[in-house]
């Protein structure tokens, strides 16, 4: 018998003894007078083995199966498939098509706890923080941010995760494998996130430059009022999207999380799915975003979404690109990456000869030309077509310069001098 039903057999033999009344008794063995009573004969008839529970020698009714069981530490074994998930992603993943094993978290993490598998988690040292609500509306405010990571596990190369989150919803919004972190994987976001939702009214992001510029004004940008800026920051201020950089990882905790919980569970239905390249794994994304956010979103506080709607005339060419300045030659040509363009005549259009025009760039790598909002047509010279370095025109309208008869006179007699 353990120590607690010792303890009910010492109180019973007082009570049998009158060392103790009934009311006494039922308040020692926290039941009621009734209860003891009933103890009480069942103790006269049986002794010992009243204070036993009937239950004691017999399997649970609800006891998991040991075939199941077997099947369980297969596959989450160190030779098993599901060797490293975490428990809840573990759950979902057996009670999914392939695998049809349906069991609770906590039963779940009970048995791999007894089996061996899981270890108890090491809390981290506390540290204080205020906590930020959440913003009450969809499209109010967007956390995006790249991680480099190994996501495929060595099975190809390394790559950075761009990707975006709601804050008022936790709703994943992009996600995006990039070799590395930079201004296309965020033009790219920018874009879809306008096309497939809208803008939203405020962007959180960390301090990388590709973000914000951090150059500081020279004195004509001062007296001008303006400030340098990145591309992907000036792409946020001409759509007029607030920007809000933050000074720490932990003021954009949300997508923060959301890193530490993808790369526990893409990594692994990466391998599972047996995907090796970032184009597989690019196709892989819109099935597993759905299916994070059926899981892990919330619904907003206010109804009414804050996403605004692109005007159906948007030029998506003219804002989402990166832009560089040309000044037109005389021959109504720009040099621009190596290439020589040129500019197509235009009836309606202003002489652009000496002014500058601005080239963008768009993530697909295709070239516009504009003047202000002005779309240019124009042509890329063949490099095997030879590129007049000056206007014929201008040629021919330059008078001939005067002779200076004395010039080879002169000439000569420096010659003759040198001699």
């Amino acid at each position: 018998m353990n120590p607690k039903q010792q303890r009910a057999v010492e109180i019973l033999t007082r009570l049998e003894a009158q060392a103790l009344d009934i009311g006494t008794a039922a308040e020692l063995l926290g039941v009621s007078p009734r209860q003891v009573r009933r103890l009480r004969l069942r103790f006269r008839d049986e002794g010992f083995g009243a204070v036993v529970h009937g239950n004691r020698g017999r399997s649970p009714v609800n006891r998991t199966d040991p075939a199941l069981l077997d099947r369980i530490l297969a596959l989450t074994g160190p030779g098993g498939k599901y060797h490293d998930l975490n428990v809840s992603h573990l759950q979902e993943l057996l009670a999914g098509p392939e695998e049809s094993i349906v069991i609770g978290r906590s039963t779940l993490d009970r048995l791999l706890r007894q089996a061996g598998l899981r270890k108890e988690a090491v809390a981290s040292a506390p540290v204080h923080r205020r906590r930020r609500a959440r913003r009450p509306a969809e499209g109010m405010l967007l956390q995006i941010d790249g991680s480099p990571f190994d996501w495929l596990e060595g099975r190809g190369p390394r790559a950075s995760l761009i990707g975006a989150i709601d804050d008022a919803t936790g709703k994943v919004v992009f996600l995006l494998f990039r070799p590395t972190e930079d201004q296309v994987g965020y033009l790219l976001l920018l874009r879809t996130v306008a096309l497939d939702y809208g803008l939203p009214m405020s962007i959180y992001h960390d301090r990388h430059t590709i973000l914000r510029s951090p150059k500081q004004p020279t004195l004509e940008e001062e007296l001008a009022g303006q400030t340098p800026m990145s591309q992907i920051q000036r792409v946020m201020a001409e759509l007029g999207i607030e920007s809000i950089p933050a000074y720490s990882p932990q003021a954009k905790g949300r997508i923060e999380r959301l890193w530490g919980t993808l790369q526990d569970r893409l990594t692994k239905e990466l391998r599972l799915a047996g995907i090796t390249a970032l184009e597989a794994a690019n196709a892989f994304l819109p099935g597993f975003i759905e299916r994070y956010n059926a899981r892990f979103a919330k619904a907003p506080q206010d109804p009414n979404s804050a996403w605004v709607m692109l005007p159906a005339d948007l030029d998506l060419n003219y804002y989402f690109a990166v832009r560089e300045s040309r000044k037109v030659r005389a021959d109504h040509c720009i040099s621009f990456s190596g290439r020589i363009l040129q500019l197509l005549p235009d009836p309606k259009g202003p002489g652009l000869v000496e002014k500058s025009v601005t080239v963008h760039v768009v993530p697909e790598g295709d070239i516009y030309l504009y003047h202000a909002k002005r779309p240019i047509p124009y042509r890329q010279v063949p490099s095997s077509e030879p590129v007049p370095l000056k206007s014929p025109v201008r040629q021919a309208l330059r008078p001939p310069k005067p002779v200076d008869p004395k010039a080879a006179a002169r000439r000569r007699g420096w010659l003759f001098a040198q001699g």
